[in-house]
């Protein structure tokens, strides 16, 4: 996908293609580190072809490459738009889910566990 659309001088297209995909998630989840910027992963899959109002995903909401028009509520806009779109919102259920309180006082056996004092080595 995106390797076929590059356009660049040839000793720059020889660098664009040798870059791994997980090298670049590397890179960027190390630089937002370092900024203190908070990384989650989302998966892009069906993004472009997602309606993100109604949730009706098809093919056929993909009428051109750059256009999306939703085939059953009608929504329509850019398709990079679009895919953003429904890109934040899987990031923001994503984080959503990560940021869930864990309950207490509930029992548990972890805490069961690490409540119990440790067994005596020696075995008297």
């Amino acid at each position: 996908m995106f390797r076929g659309r590059v356009r660049a001088h040839r000793f720059q297209r020889r660098t664009l293609r040798s870059w791994a995909f997980a090298q670049q998630i590397t890179f960027t989840r190390y630089k937002a580190a370092r900024a203190g910027i908070a990384f989650l992963l989302v998966d892009p899959a069906y993004t472009s072809q997602a309606c993100p109002e109604c949730g009706w995903v098809s093919r056929a909401n993909r009428p051109a490459r750059s256009r999306f028009v939703c085939t059953r509520c009608g929504l329509a806009g850019h398709a990079d738009h679009i895919a953003a779109r429904n890109i934040a919102t899987r990031g923001a259920a994503g984080w959503a889910a990560i940021n869930q309180p864990h309950a207490t006082g509930l029992p548990s056996p972890r805490r069961d566990r690490e409540s119990k004092p440790p067994a005596s080595a020696s075995g008297s």
